[in-house]
């Protein structure tokens, strides 16, 4: 039901949009660019979850899963290259050699 309030809070929105050249962008998707935002920042599935209101990590994972994955290999990249050492040749032994 719309009441006089949400016809006033919609018009203001649909008058912010106007002037800052995004017409059509919803409130909806203001939620879903926060969400996105999160995760690329390296926020949990868990943590997501609890600010979006979600009732289980499943729903969290079934709209942002996608998400994820991607912030998963970025972070990945970021790792630094960290050289294979050799196996021990014996109990107590520490590799001292880079493989390579």
């Amino acid at each position: 039901m719309w009441t006089n309030t949400n016809f006033r809070a919609r018009s203001g929105w649909m008058e912010a949009t106007r002037r800052a050249g995004v017409e059509g962008t919803t409130i909806h998707d203001l939620r879903h660019t926060a969400a996105s935002l999160l995760i690329a920042a390296g926020a949990d599935v868990k943590a997501v979850q609890v600010i979006l209101g979600h009732s289980t990590a499943t729903m969290t994972m079934d709209l942002y899963g996608h998400l994820f994955s991607e912030a998963t290999w970025q972070a990945m990249e970021r790792l630094p290259v960290i050289p294979l050492m050799q196996a021990p040749r014996s109990i107590g032994a520490l590799p001292h050699e880079p493989l390579g």
